[in-house]
């Protein structure tokens, strides 16, 4: 098994959801790595473009609780933002561990240990008020991929790891904005200014990305480009030894109409993002008795005019927005999978609501 060392190379509530992970909140910038645009401009070409793909399982992971033991251990009484100490109340559920400190830290360690979210909260907040910047003045792409490869290496390298043929690829940014328009007429627009800066980093295997919550990382930065904050969501991949044939990028789209309250052609339906390769839909979600297969993700939105003559007088009024985020298996036969069996459409009927698939 490989370390990240081993390899050299405005907020969007649908994106987050497809991820599966919680950033911070408020208006935001975002812009997506040129790996993830290469990777949905291929998908939308050719689908998952290969004829078949080997099955992976997932590995169990250590437990909450042991994880949980080795990040206080970690970050103890660490000089940065990110850190621990011995003041933290603990709270335990059936699916987490939460280690919440007066002094500003929240810990949160989800599942079989695969899954970690912290933040600093006292820092974030004083540290975004006192260091907010102009928005032209906010961290580019190649300085926050950076930041957050060297976070990732030094802290979570012994929980963030890489098999054969597996690669860390930046994904996408996001930039936590204050500022704009006042709902008082004549008010004058306060500057928007950027408190906080997200990259979030996500998986390939082989020649595809790993579509969904799992295999995402996320590291927050304050100006000052001190980390203030991670998610990871990060199972170890095994491969089973068994391959799927995969289906044409046309037949995978009529296979959607199972599982998308959206028709594929419908005119009024904008699609956002259409993404495939390997889907894991992250710890909190995922069916762990089922291998990790081959599927695309699409979210997508529809306008449906609702007062015709607001609408012919405004383009910005007399509709609603409607958005779905769906999964699409894309082996010509489906493993068993609990959670896209429960998206199917019921005896022909509407599909789950929006955001449940």
């Amino acid at each position: 098994m490989k370390t990240l060392h081993d390899f050299k190379r405005k907020t969007i509530a649908p994106v987050i959801a497809a991820m599966g992970i919680s950033l911070i909140s408020g208006a935001s910038y975002a812009a997506d790595y040129p790996e993830r645009i290469a990777s949905e401009e291929r998908s939308r070409r050719v689908g998952v473009g290969l004829d078949e793909v080997p099955l992976l399982s997932r590995a169990q992971g250590p437990g909450a609780e042991k994880v949980a033991s080795q990040l206080l251990s970690r970050f103890h009484s660490l000089p940065g933002a990110v850190h621990t100490s011995d003041r933290y109340q603990k709270e335990v559920t059936k699916n987490q561990i939460a280690l919440v400190s007066d002094e500003g830290w929240h810990l949160q360690v989800f599942a079989d240990g695969s899954s970690v979210r912290y933040r600093n909260y006292r820092y974030l907040n004083e540290a975004g008020a006192k260091l907010a910047r102009p928005v032209a003045e906010r961290f580019s792409q190649e300085e926050l991929e950076k930041l957050g490869r060297n976070f990732i290496e030094e802290n979570l390298r012994d929980w963030v790891t890489l098999g054969d043929g597996e690669q860390l690829v930046p994904f996408f940014s996001e930039f936590e904005v204050t500022g704009g328009g006042s709902t008082k007429a004549g008010a004058r627009m306060d500057p928007e200014m950027v408190h906080a800066s997200t990259v979030v980093f996500t998986r390939t295997v082989g020649e595809l990305p790993v579509v969904g919550g799992g295999s995402k990382i996320a590291v927050i930065f304050a100006n000052d480009g001190q980390p203030v904050g991670f998610d990871f969501d990060w199972p170890r991949y095994e491969k089973t030894g068994r391959s799927q044939k995969v289906l044409s990028l046309n037949e995978i789209k009529k296979r959607g109409e199972a599982y998308s309250p959206f028709k594929v052609d419908d005119a009024a339906v904008k699609d956002l993002h259409f993404d495939c390769g390997y889907v894991d839909f992250g710890a909190r979600k995922r069916d762990f008795n089922a291998p990790v297969q081959a599927g695309c993700l699409r979210q997508a939105a529809k306008k449906s005019i609702i007062d015709r003559e607001a609408y012919a007088k405004d383009k910005n009024s007399g509709h609603v927005i409607s958005a779905s985020l769906d999964y699409f298996p894309a082996g010509a036969t489906v493993e068993p999978d609990a959670v896209w069996e429960s998206a199917l459409k019921p005896g022909g009927a509407e599909p789950p609501p929006a955001g449940t698939r």
